[in-house]
């Protein structure tokens, strides 16, 4: 940021300081929130998680952005980041945060054993089964996820239930038949290993890397974790395609980071025209040549970095409409614990389907 940071500080004879924050939204609650309640801030301009940013405007802690963020920034932005931006950076119909990173579950799979056989990745959730029954055979196996809890399981139902066209907090039809998929894949079908029920990423990340996936999904890092086993890496070994379309069609649901100015601030017009500065059309594409962080398929990025690895497969997701918003609740660490909790019990057997959605249902509505 240091570049942009110093074209403001001469702009404006301002001196900007940059503080290491929180790594999750649960810990910028514990940070912040105390300060907050009591009326001031310990920061002008946060970098704030969608975990906690809906929290910190539900409960006025945030300076709505409308009339220093520019028209011309949110247009930047692809159609398909509208909903997500009304849903989980805005309250009352004010806009309290401006995105900065685009986290989304892209498809990585073997190109070089799909290109050996004659055949395409999957693009249906029927073509998921058939294709992953053809590279099933143990300790091979078509498709893998992290599903240990907490949080991992929700990731991947939330990421079934997209492509559904369901919503996972409601436990809706379309997220049945999303919960039926994944026990299909694991139960039925046998592509996916049982052991998927207790694994975190990096452990999903190492079966995929001793050649025992042939696709899967993972979020964008793995992009870079791939390419850096250099002892492994070849071209064509983690290669990206769109996800496979389920009845709603090829979606995977995103979330991220964002810019933000608490009410609080100790200088908040300062505050505020910088966040209007460093997230201009000009200096969003500064930013993200700089860190991967930053990376957006906002038009001003991709008209530099279009071109360039990761930001190819970043603007094929967003010119396909694959981005679908991140499933909402206002007490969206607690829905998601239940989403985790129901998930689990029903892929270990140990509840039936209608007894996951009765008990998810019923749990959702006690969260009020």
């Amino acid at each position: 940021m240091k570049p942009v940071l110093a074209k403001w500080e001469e702009m404006t004879g301002h001196k900007v300081t940059l503080e290491s924050g929180p790594v999750s939204g649960n810990e910028m609650i514990t940070k912040y929130a105390p300060a907050f309640q009591s009326g001031v801030s310990p920061v002008d301009v946060m970098s704030d998680a969608d975990d906690s940013g809906p929290s910190f405007y539900r409960a006025g802690w945030m300076e709505p952005l409308d009339e220093v963020i520019p028209q011309e920034t949110w247009d930047d932005f692809p159609e398909s980041f509208k909903q997500q931006i009304e849903v989980w950076h805005s309250f009352n119909g004010k806009r309290y945060r401006v995105p900065h990173e685009f986290a989304i579950g892209y498809t990585f799979y073997r190109k070089d054993w799909f290109d050996e056989r004659k055949i395409e990745p999957p693009k249906t959730w029927d073509e998921v089964i058939a294709i992953g029954k053809e590279f099933t055979n143990p300790p091979v196996f078509g498709t893998m996820e992290a599903l240990i809890k907490p949080a991992l399981a929700f990731v991947y139902m939330a990421y079934l239930t997209a492509q559904s066209g369901g919503n996972v907090f409601e436990f809706d039809d379309a997220t049945a038949q999303a919960f039926q998929f994944a026990y299909d894949l694991i139960h039925t079908h046998k592509i996916m290993p049982e052991t998927t029920l207790s694994m975190d990423y990096t452990q999903q990340n190492e079966e995929y890397m001793k050649d025992h996936v042939a696709f899967m999904r993972q979020w964008p890092f793995f992009w870079d974790v791939a390419r850096g086993n250099k002892n492994w890496y070849q071209e064509g070994r983690a290669e990206i395609t769109l996800p496979p379309a389920g009845p709603a069609g090829a979606k995977s649901w995103w979330g991220g980071w964002g810019f933000s100015v608490p009410k609080f601030a100790p200088n908040k017009a300062e505050a505020l025209d910088l966040i209007a500065f460093i997230t201009n059309n000009e200096n969003a594409p500064i930013l993200a040549k700089g860190q991967s962080w930053f990376v957006m398929p906002r038009k001003s990025i991709m008209a530099v970095m279009g071109n360039e690895g990761l930001a190819v497969y970043m603007q094929r997701y967003a010119e396909a409409n694959v981005p679908s918003p991140r499933p909402f609740h206002p007490k969206v660490a607690e829905a998601q614990s239940v989403v985790d909790d129901v998930a689990s019990l029903y892929l270990t057997k140990q509840i039936s389907l209608a007894e996951a959605m009765k008990q998810g249902k019923e749990r959702i509505a006690a969260l009020g």
